[in-house]
């Protein structure tokens, strides 16, 4: 008699649960109408590790319980982490067409989000683009006013600049308190062999908003760095951990900026022989075929391999033999990578498909001042292809594949590929900001 009163009891709970988990909606969000009748919905702010559940915390939790014939009932459920260690604060969205159906394709429906300072300065970043996982799409923007508890943000629809979201939230990246930065004095020299920078005048001297050629004096005890012009990156950063590339991007009122020049040699300087690494001049493969290599170098501090290099099409790698198909690439463009299975050997592949011929380059993981200058030459010295434009890279784990596209002359007989590791030198100098502009009442 007990054990029937159990099972009743366990009966009609697990009925409660079933009917509460199939009512309960999920929790409100933040939502706005697009032009196009398609709705938009802020789901989420967040920094660093950004975990989403579609569930509320309850059914969340109770979900588990109920039984998988039942589950059916409880409706879709996104569960999704986005994770990113550069300091970016994450806004997570969800698009619905306008009969409700989920929208997977990342469209730009946003133009700009404005983060409004507490003192009236106004972040106006513009929206490049969006990351995409289980349905869901991500904004990352690398700088908001990280010294207020309260995240003011205003949001504008792409093409019409309509306000879509002016909305308050608690601020994930909220810093109560922060080690300030000193401006120093100017001019300011710094030198990082072999090159020697001098500041004439920070932002605050200004007029612009970007550094200008007279701004500051570049000399090196190498001529190799300043015989051609080298290349410069400017970026701003300040204590709170913000990050821009203008004047413009960080808030005045900062008790300083990092002003941070890198300056690398231009591809077409002289480097020197540790600096360089160039395989055997090889002959062009014929179609559908491979030549493993396996040469391997250590340049400059970077390790280089080269595993094979190969005519078009879709190379497969089970670790003995190299197997080139034709491939399914329409455009000479395009790469893809995967793994497979001989059909009928059982025997596993990794493969690479690529529309051109190629070199398949490996190397370890470069640092923020290092690239790799890569070339492809004939056996007259004819260059068929030039970095960056050919470079496709995947990998992870401290180590990075690139296909290293080439199209041959009618001429072409061999084929050699040169790396040249650029090291650049990076120089940071704390600045007093510009006098405050673009504020606005909170």
């Amino acid at each position: 008699m007990k054990k029937r009163w159990f099972v009743a009891v366990a009966l009609v709970a697990g009925g409660l649960i079933f009917t509460a988990l199939t009512l309960m909606k999920d929790a409100p969000t933040t939502g706005a109408t697009l032009s196009d009748g398609s709705t938009v919905q802020l789901l989420k702010v967040g920094f660093g590790a950004m975990p989403y559940d579609s569930f509320p915390p309850l059914k969340a939790a109770l979900a588990p319980y109920v039984p998988n014939r039942w589950k059916s009932r409880l409706g879709e459920r996104i569960q999704v982490t986005f994770n990113f260690s550069d300091g970016a604060l994450g806004l997570l969205f969800d698009q619905r067409i306008a009969n409700g159906q989920r929208k997977t394709t990342g469209n730009q429906f946003l133009s700009r989000i404005e983060f409004i300072e507490s003192k009236g300065f106004v972040f106006d970043r513009k929206v490049y683009g969006y990351g995409s996982s289980g349905g869901v799409m991500l904004i990352r923007e690398q700088s908001f006013p990280r010294r207020d508890p309260v995240l003011h943000m205003r949001l504008y629809e792409q093409g019409t600049e309509k306000l879509l979201f002016d909305v308050r939230v608690p601020n994930p990246d909220y810093k109560s308190s922060v080690e300030e930065w000193t401006p120093a004095a100017f001019p300011a020299t710094q030198t990082v062999k072999p090159l020697t920078v001098t500041l004439k005048r920070g932002p605050a001297s200004l007029t612009e908003t970007l550094l200008r050629d007279e701004d500051y004096e570049l000399t090196s005890t190498d001529l190799r760095w300043t015989a051609t012009r080298p290349a410069r990156q400017v970026w701003l950063t300040d204590a709170t951990g913000n990050h821009a590339y203008d004047f413009s991007g960080l808030s005045p009122f900062e008790p300083a900026w990092k002003l941070n020049i890198r300056f690398r040699r231009n591809p077409a300087a002289v480097f020197g022989d540790d600096e360089v690494w160039r395989t055997k001049l090889l002959p062009l493969p014929a179609a559908l075929t491979a030549v493993r290599l396996n040469a391997k170098q250590v340049v400059a501090g970077v390790e280089l391999s080269v595993a094979y290099v190969s005519a078009a099409g879709q190379v497969q790698d089970d670790g003995s033999a190299l197997t080139v198909v034709p491939t399914t690439v329409t455009s000479q463009g395009g790469v893809s990578t995967g793994s497979g299975s001989a059909s009928g050997k059982n025997k596993a592949y990794t493969f690479v498909e690529v529309g051109q011929p190629f070199f398949s380059l490996s190397h370890s993981t470069l640092d923020d001042d290092t690239e790799l200058i890569v070339t492809v030459r004939d056996q007259t010295g004819t260059v068929l292809s030039s970095h960056p434009a050919n470079s496709n890279s995947y990998g992870g784990s401290g180590q990075w594949t690139r296909l290293i596209r080439f199209t041959p002359t009618a001429d072409t007989t061999d084929v050699q590929l040169e790396v040249i590791v650029n090291r650049g030198r990076t120089f940071e100098f704390l600045v007093t900001p510009p006098k405050p502009a673009n504020v606005s009442v909170p």
